[in-house]
């Protein structure tokens, strides 16, 4: 294996260099793979052997037009360097079915929710950025291997992994946090770690029938995998528990929708490590500042997922109108968001002349569990305050839902360059009736190198 990898890593090393003749040629054509080309045809004949390098970078802007906290207007903007080598395992080393990968990522930048849409004492609950968040810092974000069985109809992944690889996974389309991806990883977050974040775990996938399939999963539960600082953590040390996920997935051809493809995923998961009750205290009070918080020892949630092709643009069925629906349900001991919706809509391709753009639209809400707004509103009683103490420093904000929506227009110039301006509006940020309504313009950038 170890003389597998070396001339590919050469060929890569030296590709760089040819690669800036390369770049200077037609760097803004259209049909661009990569700015950094294609190595004067070595990255392809690498694909072909087995080796797939990726260099990425995406870029999201964000600034506040009008409402929120802090209406002074200011433009942030936050980042993701992504160094990336899958291994077709079968092609070199005649492992059959079997694909490893490995990725790297950085982060850096400033959130706009953090800075001036959302009250500090309670945070928004979605990001305008959905790029920021888990630190400034490098992180290990995949170190897996997948093999398959049974003419592949059964699958094995281990080791480092984000939790949505593989569960409550879904489009992402959309700038806005709570519009991309799948939502645990924002409604349950303290456990639930997607990437760049990544923690030891397995998983097993069957399909039993051709458009049916169920997967399981086991999954280490390590706080110290989130620190800034610790981003390339292999220890198991600090781990706290496990969270095992299952899901069901169904990918029917339905005759409502003319045939074209969708997808529907029943979860759930369950996890071992303790959690501490958002509301009663250990003498099954309200909690206060004088006596701890009854200790739970597990977590649960449950979800649905729904991704479905509605139309077909002029009988083109990779265009046309594309509609997703996500759902969780959080237990209400331990969560503060005790549930979540998603609806979002993208076409692709209305417009002949450039057939990979898409428009999207789409809603996300956040429930805040009733039981946190009985302890804040305890909390405020005990400290003698009502509504109207709203800026007293000692006031607890009553948290109420979260109402986050999104316009865009994703250019997508070529498979190396896309961008995604768009427009926000954000109710009742971090769920508090006191924050005004926010308007917020981005910018998504991504590049393919």
């Amino acid at each position: 294996m170890k003389h597998c990898l070396v001339k590919p890593l050469t060929v890569l090393s030296s590709a760089l260099f040819v690669s800036q003749f390369t770049f200077a040629q037609m760097p803004w054509s259209e049909d661009r793979q990569w700015l950094l080309g294609d190595w004067n045809g070595e990255r392809k004949s690498l694909e072909e052997k087995g080796y797939k390098f990726t260099l990425g970078f995406q870029n999201e802007s964000a600034t506040n037009i009008d409402g929120g906290y802090n209406d002074d207007r200011e433009m942030l903007h936050a980042s993701q360097l992504t160094l990336a080598s899958q291994f077709d395992l079968e092609k070199i080393a005649g492992l059959e079915n079997t694909q490893a990968s490995v990725m790297i990522t950085k982060r850096d930048g400033q959130a706009l929710s953090a800075e001036r849409i959302s009250d500090p004492r309670a945070s928004q609950f979605s990001s305008a950025q959905e790029i920021y968040g888990r630190g400034q810092s490098w992180r290990l974000s995949q170190a897996w291997i997948k093999s398959g069985f049974l003419d592949n109809t059964l699958q094995f992944k281990i080791g480092r992994m984000g939790l949505s690889e593989d569960f409550n996974a879904s489009h992402c389309e959309f700038q806005n946090l709570m519009l991309c991806g799948g939502q645990l990883g924002k409604t349950v977050g303290s456990i639930w770690y997607n990437s760049p974040v990544s923690q030891w775990g397995m998983n097993l996938k069957y399909q039993f029938l051709p458009e049916w399939s169920l997967a399981a999963g086991v999954y280490e539960i390590n706080p110290e995998n989130t620190f800034e600082d610790r981003g390339f953590n292999l220890g198991m040390d600090d781990a706290e528990g496990v969270l095992i996920p299952v899901e069901l997935t169904w990918k029917p051809k339905l005759a409502a929708f003319n045939g074209l493809t969708g997808e529907y995923k029943l979860g759930a998961f369950y996890a071992t490590a303790d959690a501490n009750d958002i509301k009663t205290n250990t003498q099954g009070q309200i909690i206060d500042a004088d006596t701890p918080a009854k200790v739970h020892d597990h977590k649960q949630s449950v979800w649905l997922n729904a991704q479905q092709q509605l139309t077909a643009h002029e009988n083109d069925s990779k265009r046309g109108l594309f509609a997703s629906a996500n759902f969780t349900w959080n237990d209400k001991a331990t969560t503060t968001v005790e549930a979540s919706q998603q609806l979002a809509f993208w076409y692709k391709g209305a417009f002949d002349a450039r057939p990979q753009d898409s428009i999207g639209l789409g809603f996300a809400r956040f429930d805040v569990n009733e039981r946190v707004r009985d302890r804040q509103h305890y909390q405020n009683q005990q400290n003698g305050l009502t509504a109207a103490d709203y800026t007293n420093p000692l006031y607890r904000p009553i948290q109420n839902d979260e109402l986050n929506i999104e316009l865009n227009y994703s250019l997508n110039w070529s498979p190396a360059i896309m961008l995604r301006p768009n427009i926000q509006y954000v109710h009742q940020a971090g769920g508090l009736k006191q924050v005004d309504d926010a308007w917020v313009l981005g910018l998504t950038t991504r590049f393919n190198f």
